[in-house]
């Protein structure tokens, strides 16, 4: 005869929970902790580069080093959490926009979240690429993760009759990469929001300027990723 399972007391029940609350407050700190060395370490790292302290980065975050390095254990690991944490809010808005009813402003407002986001953070991806690190590779997977979101909201607005068919990816990828670093360069920074509506114009189906085959463009040689 099988024994009978053992009957848990009041007492029981209660230390369960308290065990499982104290969990759940472990998570949440650490989660707190996490997001908010990557706020530091952001900062920092436009400040002074890949150089900055790992030390600085604990302090502006509130915790200890021991911590910063409990979550990344190298600097390399924090560099690219913290590009990480630029991409992946992209991605799921991108994901989250192919489900829009209205694709062409869906695409659109995309474009414009992107081309925020890009200036955002264009300053401190240059100051990346200059120290040494390897930002293409460290973006290589979320970067095709990104352009084919994008892609889907393309295709959907083209099949709305709101984007011109004879677009593709590359073009929308090369006509943002442009526009973020002519952007960055420029005096006023509003000289970026009115190109982006010009590009924007551009895209749309009012627009019936016949473009050059892509073998017949001079000097094509590949696709420009996003930056």
């Amino acid at each position: 005869m099988a024994n009978p399972a053992p009957v848990r007391s009041e007492s029981d029940h209660t230390f369960a929970a308290t065990v499982e609350g104290a969990d759940r407050k472990l998570r949440a700190d650490a989660q707190r902790n996490r997001a908010a060395i990557l706020v530091a370490a952001e900062a920092e790292f436009r400040a002074h580069g890949v150089d900055a302290s790992m030390d600085e980065i604990a302090h502006h975050a509130g915790v200890g080093v021991g911590t910063v390095y409990r979550n990344f254990p190298t600097k390399e690991a924090l560099l690219q959490a913290v590009v990480t944490s630029r991409l992946t809010p992209l991605l799921d808005a991108a994901r989250e926009a192919a489900d829009a009813q209205d694709a062409g402003e869906a695409f659109f407002a995309f474009l414009r979240l992107l081309s925020d986001e890009s200036a955002a953070f264009k300053a401190l991806a240059d100051r990346m690429a200059a120290s040494g690190f390897d930002l293409t590779a460290t973006k290589k997977d979320a970067m095709r993760d990104l352009l084919g979101a994008v892609g889907e909201l393309l295709t959907r607005a083209q099949r709305a009759g709101r984007v011109r068919s004879d677009i593709s990816i590359d073009d929308v990828s090369m006509l943002m990469a442009g526009l973020v670093q002519a952007g960055y360069a420029a005096p006023d920074p509003s000289m970026q929001t009115r190109c982006l509506a010009l590009v924007c114009d551009a895209l749309g189906t009012d627009v019936h300027t016949k473009l050059p085959s892509k073998d017949a463009a001079a000097g094509a040689d590949g696709a420009t990723v996003i930056s």
